[in-house]
């Protein structure tokens, strides 16, 4: 890791994976419920590739010339998230999907440049963390 990631970052970034999971713990809790805590955490999940993929666009635009094919990259993930929100699928594979998502935006980010060092350290660790949150819904469905 390169450097240290800023203390306002690890907070909100850490604070993030709340909706990942209070779901499961919420659907453990409050059975009756869970339809609307599965629903809640599959929006949280695209909400947060949506993100990630807005974080590599910040990062291609920055550049004096920007690489069109890498703009058009960086929207895959939010159309990807959508896709899986919309399609008539059960949970699980919803939420296979999703992981899924994470990981490969995960990958892109730690094989391409233009981002801080510390970036690949901490998305390896809120991706990894909010995947726990994905399939603990799994257990509790």
């Amino acid at each position: 890791m390169n450097g240290k990631p800023p203390a306002a970052v690890l907070f909100y970034g850490f604070a993030g994976l709340i909706p990942f999971f209070a779901p499961p713990v919420l659907s453990w809790l409050f059975p009756e419920q869970r339809p609307i805590f599965e629903q809640a955490l599959l929006w949280w999940a695209a909400i947060i590739l949506s993100f990630l993929g807005g974080a590599r666009w910040g990062a291609a635009v920055q550049r004096p010339a920007p690489d069109a094919g890498l703009i058009g990259l960086t929207m895959l993930p939010s159309i990807f998230a959508w896709c899986a929100l919309l399609a008539p699928l059960a949970l699980q594979l919803r939420v296979v999907i999703l992981v899924v998502a994470f990981a490969l935006v995960l990958l892109w980010d730690r094989q391409s440049g233009g981002l801080p060092g510390w970036y690949g350290w901490l998305r390896e660790r809120l991706t990894v963390l909010a995947s726990v949150g994905l399939l603990g819904q799994l257990l509790v469905s």
